[in-house]
C-alpha cells in the first residue's frame, strides 16, 4: 500500500476527516482508559467550533504494564491536560497548523470553569516526519526547536510545553500504537504487524482489527466523511491474517460443529476418519461424486 501524498488544506470548516483520526483515539482510549479519558474531539469555544485535536485529560488510575508498553514513549509527555494534534500517514505538516494547535490551546484554556495553570497543559504533535514548514512557522514563532531522542522533538519560547513527535520514526522503535498510525505501517503492514506480534502485541492488532470491522460497518456514510476509507480493505485483511495466525488451531476450532470444520477441505481429506454419511452432509452433488470414486479408487487399491 502505497500512501498519496496531497498538498491539499484539508484543515478548513467542512473538511473531510481521515479515518485514522477516530482510531487512534480508540487505539488510545484502549490503552489509556484506567488513568486518562481520551476525547476525540475537542469543543474550544461556546460556538460549535471542532478541531481534529485530541484531549488527554488525566484521572485517577493506574495504567497496567501491558498498557503501559503500548504507549511507552507517549506516557512521560502527558500532562494532566494533553492536547495532541495529529497528521495521519497520508497527510503531513503544513504551515498554519501549530498556529492552529496553539491558538486552540489558548481558546479552550479561556473556556474552562476553573484557573488552569499552564504548566498543568501540554501540546503534542503527531505527524510522520518534522519538516521545514514546521521549522520556518516556529521560527515566526520565535521558537527554538530541539531534538530530545530520537523522533522526538522539544519546543520552547512558549506558555505550553510542546512535543513533537515523528510517527515514522516511532515505528522503526517499535513503538506499538504509534506504529499502528504510521507512513511505515501503511507502506509495510506485513513488517509492523510481524515486528508487534513477535514482541506480545496480538491483543492490540485484535483490538484494531475490531475497530477497523467497525468502520466498516457504518458503510458509505463513514466513506463520504473519511478519507482514505480506500485502505480499510488492506489493513482489514492484513490483520485478519495476522491475528487468525496468532490464534491456536484448536482455540480456531473452539465452538464449531463438525460440518463447520470440515468445511473448506477438500474430499480426500475429509475422509480420514470420518463416516460417509458425517463427510456428505455439507457436500455438493458434484463434491459427493468426486468423494464417491476417490473411496471406489482406494477399496479397488
Amino acid at each position: 500500500m502505497q500512501p498519496i501524498d496531497s498538498g491539499e488544506r484539508f484543515d478548513q470548516p467542512g473538511k473531510i476527516r481521515t479515518w485514522w483520526h477516530p482510531l487512534l483515539a480508540r487505539l488510545l482510549d484502549h490503552a489509556l482508559a484506567t488513568g486518562y479519558r481520551v476525547l476525540e474531539e475537542v469543543l474550544v469555544g461556546k460556538l460549535p467550533l471542532r478541531l481534529d485535536i485530541l484531549l488527554i485529560r488525566r484521572e485517577a488510575g493506574q495504567i497496567s504494564a501491558a498498557r503501559r508498553q503500548d504507549v511507552e514513549i507517549l506516557l512521560p509527555l502527558l500532562n494532566r491536560f494533553t492536547l495532541i494534534q495529529f497528521k495521519g500517514p497520508t497527510d503531513a505538516l503544513q504551515r498554519g497548523d501549530l498556529a492552529q494547535l496553539i491558538g486552540s490551546a489558548f481558546q479552550w484554556h479561556s473556556q474552562q470553569l476553573e484557573p488552569i495553570p499552564f504548566g498543568d497543559i501540554s501540546l503534542v504533535v503527531l505527524a510522520p516526519a518534522v519538516n521545514e514548514a514546521v521549522r520556518q512557522e516556529l521560527q515566526l514563532f520565535g521558537c527554538r526547536i530541539d531534538a530530545h531522542e530520537p523522533g522526538i522533538f522539544c519546543v520552547s519560547g512558549l506558555p505550553f510545553a510542546m512535543r513533537l513527535v515523528e510517527t515514522d520514526v516511532m515505528a522503526e522503535r517499535g513503538q506499538p500504537i504509534l506504529s499502528l498510525v504510521s507512513r511505515v505501517f501503511l507502506r509495510a503492514p506485513e513488517r509492523i504487524i510481524e515486528q508487534l506480534t513477535h514482541t506480545g502485541h496480538v491483543d492490540l492488532l485484535c483490538y484494531m482489527w475490531q475497530q477497523v470491522q467497525q468502520f466498516r460497518k457504518f458503510g458509505k456514510g463513514f466513506a463520504m466523511q473519511h478519507k482514505d476509507s480506500e485502505y480499510l480493505d488492506e489493513v482489514e485483511a492484513e490483520l485478519r491474517t495476522a491475528v487468525l495466525e496468532a490464534i491456536p488451531p484448536e482455540e480456531r476450532l473452539r465452538g464449531l460443529l463438525p460440518e463447520e470444520r470440515l468445511r473448506g477441505l477438500p474430499p480426500n481429506q475429509r475422509m480420514r476418519g470420518v463416516s460417509f454419511d458425517e463427510l456428505v452432509l455439507d457436500l455438493s452433488e458434484d463434491q459427493v461424486v468426486q468423494l464417491r470414486e476417490a473411496l471406489e479408487r482406494r477399496s479397488g487399491s
